[in-house]
């Protein structure tokens, strides 16, 4: 099935009225989740990054259950897959900006922009990790098959321009980031719910079906 097409300034105004009226519950949820990465080494970054993910999209969702900022920790459900797409990002990413700063000036400047087109794509994969319960295999395979059939460039684009958000509150002085990067989330869970929304369907483990009795079989 195609992918809808998005209006990535609606996106952008969407996650933006979402953190503006949870202003508080997901800027403590940020600061949880950021300094418990920092603390980590990173080693928390992909866990804690799936569950922001989730108190947004309840929030999204209208949950009638207010998520708090301690439901950051229920991305540690995702502990295995959300860290192994964080790991790969970015040994990936060194490898290709040691690779690419060989050349100067154009190198650098390639390594800056598939730099952002990596981080986008792990949030996308990250989405489908913890929204629903793919592999980070899986969750690869989806994004770069949506990329070969051409329906993922916007949505990629958008990726970047949400992380760039998110990472913009380094500006001052660091401490931005506790307010920006739940913007960012927020934004990025809002064009997920725009291209998938309810017809996301959540991957399951399949279960044989059960014989029936011996006195029903022919």
């Amino acid at each position: 099935m195609a992918l809808k097409q998005i209006d990535i300034g609606a996106e952008l105004s969407k996650g933006w009225n979402v953190f503006k009226l949870n202003m508080g519950v997901l800027i403590v949820a940020g600061v949880i989740a950021t300094l418990l990465t920092l603390v980590t080494c990173l080693v928390l970054s992909g866990p804690l990054s799936a569950g922001l993910f989730l108190v947004v999209r309840r929030l999204i969702q209208n949950d009638p259950v207010k998520p708090q900022a301690g439901d950051v920790f229920k991305g540690l459900d995702y502990f295995l897959q959300s860290f192994l797409l964080m790991l790969a990002c970015f040994v990936v990413s060194l490898v290709c900006s040691l690779v690419l700063g060989i050349v100067p000036i154009l190198g650098q400047l390639a390594s800056i922009v598939l730099s952002l087109a990596l981080n986008s794509l792990m949030m996308w994969a990250l989405m489908f990790v913890a929204y629903e319960k793919r592999t980070a295999m899986e969750a690869v395979k989806k994004a770069v098959a949506s990329l070969k059939a051409g329906e993922f460039t916007v949505p990629l684009l958008f990726g970047v321009l949400a992380s760039l958000v998110s990472n913009v509150g380094m500006l001052a002085c660091g401490v931005g980031v506790f307010f920006t990067i739940p913007i960012g989330y927020c934004m990025m869970a809002c064009c997920y719910q725009t291209l998938y929304g309810d017809e996301a369907q959540v991957i399951e483990p399949e279960v044989a079906p059960t014989p029936p009795p011996d006195d029903l079989r022919l």
